[in-house]
């Protein structure tokens, strides 16, 4: 049946189809001006982006010339290199060796895309770079010949007064005796010493790698130029000559291009990256097509959608009106009218989503109560229950790597875990509720009149039973204290539990705490022992180490340590370790290997992998000091191995420097600089390791051995035993005899 739309002015059709037109008109005036102000703001913007692009390119070569600058500059104040300068090249090898290797490890260590790196002697005319020693004229008309720098160039350079220059890129014929002859483009760059010097340093920076990332697909030229304007180097053709920027600005229009400026503040450089106006303005007119397109496509839409929604929103509402004017019960049951129908749903959807609300809003207020934090909405406030008392629970869950095999992302791991003490605990205790605080941490406020730890106890094991089936996937502590708590103290009962987390003991099971107050914090390391961790780390005794280190994890054994207090030591000895490596400026990037040391201590739960870690860090750590400090020296050799074989004996060090043939206090200093410990140090720590070695593996007399390893007096032995262990030579040897139970059980930690 036909029907005609009659159109009355103070209808529902005609107020909102004039409301669509009005909206429509000032969407249109809107939109006009939006576009006349977007297009200028589209073109700053792309302007400014470039600019941005230009600087960020700028900051990092910027970077990569400072840091090459820090590392060249330090050889000025290299002692090898003064003795090299004043020494005999013929006789120094050694030190040359150790320049080269030094260069060579800048060269591949450091990401500055360097070639080489070598340094120029001008009196002697030699030069020392990655590959060894080499004359002058040699290195730079053979090795490294360009057209543009032979040698009288880099022996003029000397004359030159400047601190750091780098220098336009140029070819070179690199020949090498293992590869034959190789061409490459390279940038000189040398750095003098600003008080003069007869020597300096340089390198060749390879400028195909060094600028592969400026290299633009579509052509576009960028320029590196030296502080005198020279072009140092280019990705297009340069023209004859860049226009000059006015001051304070840092780009330029120039015939059909954009010219961006960018100055280094450490080289002196000036970057200038080069963008056609056809570029820009082709971006402005896509995105000019594609403004205009969308307004007059929204127009077209939104007269269609106006007259459309008009005629559709007179007739149901005019109905709904009616069965409210009727107040109709039937209205939200079998009825006909579809939008009366989705109205009433959305109104129960509405109600849904209220009470999910304040089940969430509880959840919230519960943890502001945890927490003492006063909540600002007073309706939060009503939805927390402030007037039962509680039992309390806190679950926390330490995933391994084969959970994190499996793939899944840590929210949803939370939400199995969630779910599933959710559904549990209310099974016992229907008013309780479970939130989840952090990533790792869920809590449970299991509401009771009574008393209900019996119930709570048996609902603990049954999580435990479940939990155990899959401890390869995770380690789960579960802290309550088996107490009704009142209903203002819900902060103490939170407190509390974090404390009992922190009594977890070491092992793979799921483990329900209930022994209540913090966990002590242990004192393991003595002063003395920790001055002897440093020195023996700082000479890399690598026995002594995993002697003292042995020690400290049989202490923590003996007091019973958790986990949390294994962790806290092992973070210590890493940190002590790292430092101790770290003022040496030994390189700790061996010491990681998928993750950092701190990482890898997260997953240890028995002391057998703490015991495995700290023997594999410190041998390690004890390697690469040996590794810093063996250049072979024979006078530390000597007075080494002269300890080790007369340890026994009454030795003197008098005695020694008589048989090196120098002076006491010579042999005190040049000992202590070498190896980072005194001489007379180094004896007594010698012996006393020598004593207890034979306190636990004979059963002489102290006196005894107090003579075997070198003190005619008990009562002295007894003192320097004590001051470095800690324990008389009859308590050491008291504490390392066990039962056969204790060390079996020993033997397992470890």
């Amino acid at each position: 049946m036909n029907r005609r739309i009659r159109i009355n002015g103070k209808s529902l059709f005609a107020k909102l189809l004039l409301g669509f037109i009005v909206v429509i008109f000032i969407s249109f005036a809107f939109n006009v001006f939006a576009y006349r102000f977007f297009y200028t703001q589209m073109r700053d913007q792309l302007i400014h982006s470039s600019s941005l692009g230009l600087s960020k390119t700028a900051d990092g070569y910027e970077k990569q010339l400072g840091q090459l600058d820090d590392l060249l500059t330090r050889y000025y104040f290299d002692n090898v290199v003064t003795a090299l300068q004043k020494g005999n090249i013929d006789s120094d090898f050694p030190i040359v060796n150790e320049l080269a290797d030094d260069f060579k490890s800048i060269v591949g260590n450091y990401n500055l895309d360097l070639e080489n790196v070598f340094i120029y002697f001008k009196e002697k005319g030699f030069v020392i770079d990655k590959n060894g020693y080499t004359r002058a004229e040699d290195m730079f008309g053979k090795y490294y010949v360009s057209g543009t720098y032979g040698a009288d160039f880099w022996a003029k350079q000397f004359a030159e007064d400047f601190h750091f220059r780098a220098f336009p890129s140029a070819e070179f014929r690199k020949f090498r005796s293992d590869i034959g002859s190789q061409n490459g483009r390279y940038v000189p760059v040398i750095v003098k010493s600003r008080i003069g010097s007869q020597f300096y340093v340089g390198a060749l920076i390879d400028a195909e790698r060094m600028f592969a990332p400026v290299r633009d697909p579509a052509g576009n030229p960028f320029y590196v130029l030296s502080g005198d304007g020279r072009l140092l180097y280019g990705t297009g053709d340069r023209p004859g000559e860049l226009p000059r920027l006015a001051p304070d600005a840092s780009y330029m229009k120039h015939g059909d291009d954009y010219f961006f400026y960018q100055k280094g503040s450490v080289s002196g450089l000036t970057y200038v990256a080069v963008i056609p106006n056809a570029a820009l303005a082709s971006q402005l007119a896509k995105m000019n097509v594609l403004l205009l397109s969308l307004f007059a496509l929204s127009v077209l839409i939104s007269v269609a959608i106006s007259v459309l929604l008009s005629v559709r929103f007179k007739n149901p509402v005019q109905r709904i009106v009616e069965a409210l004017r009727q107040m109709n019960p039937a209205i939200r049951h079998g009825s006909s009218i579809h939008e009366f129908n989705v109205i009433s749903e959305g109104l129960e959807q509405i109600i849904e989503t209220v009470h999910r609300k304040n089940t969430l809003l509880q959840k919230y207020g519960y943890l502001d109560k945890i927490k003492s934090i006063q909540p600002a909405d007073h309706d939060m406030q009503t939805l927390v229950d402030t007037r039962r008392p509680f039992h309390f629970i806190m679950f926390h869950i330490d995933y391994t790597r084969d959970y994190e095999r499996l793939g899944t992302e840590p929210p949803l791991k939370a939400t199995y875990f969630l779910e599933f003490i959710n559904l549990n605990v209310t099974e016992t205790f229907p008013d309780s509720v479970t939130i989840q605080i952090e990533k790792d941490r869920i809590l449970s406020i299991l509401f009771s009149e009574r008393d209900a730890s019996a119930e709570l106890a048996e609902k603990l094991d049954y999580f435990k039973r479940v939990f155990d089936q899959d401890k390869a996937y995770y380690h789960l502590t579960i802290a309550c204290q088996k107490r009704l708590w009142e209903p203002s103290e819900f902060t103490s009962a939170y407190e509390a539990a974090c404390e009992m987390v922190r009594r977890r003991k070491l092992n793979d099971e799921t483990q329900i705490v209930d022994e209540t107050g913090p966990a002590e914090t242990l004192v393991v390391w003595t002063a003395e022992e920790e001055r002897c961790f440093a020195a023996h780390l700082e000479a890399g005794n690598e026995g002594q180490l995993h002697s003292l280190l042995h020690g400290l994890l049989h202490r923590l054994d003996k007091s019973g340590a958790t986990a949390w207090q294994y962790k806290q030591f092992a973070g210590d000895l890493i940190s002590k370790t790292l430092m101790a490596l770290m003022a040496h400026k030994v390189d700790t990037q061996a010491l990681r290997s998928d993750s950092s040391p701190f990482d890898e201590i997260e997953r240890f739960v028995f002391a057998s992998q703490y015991a495995a870690f700290f023997e594999r860090l410190l041998s390690q750590a004890a390697a690469l000091v040996r590794e810093k400090r063996e250049a072979r020296d024979p006078i530390v050799d000597f007075v080494v191995g002269f300890i080790e074989e007369h340890y026994g004996d009454d030795i003197y060090q008098d005695l020694i420097a008589d048989k090196l043939n120098i002076s006491t206090g010579y042999l005190r200093n040049y000992f202590k600089e070498k190896t980072g410990q005194n001489l007379g140090d180094y004896l007594n720590e010698y012996r006393i390791g020598k004593a207890k070695a034979m306190l636990e593996q004979t059963e002489d007399k102290i006196q005894d051995i107090a003579a075997k390893v070198g003190y005619q007096n008990a009562n002295s032995f007894t003192r320097m035993f004590r001051r470095l262990t800690g324990l008389t030579p009859g308590e050491y040897r008291r504490d390392r005899i066990v039962s056969p139970k204790a060390a079996s059980r020993s033997e397992a930690g470890f």
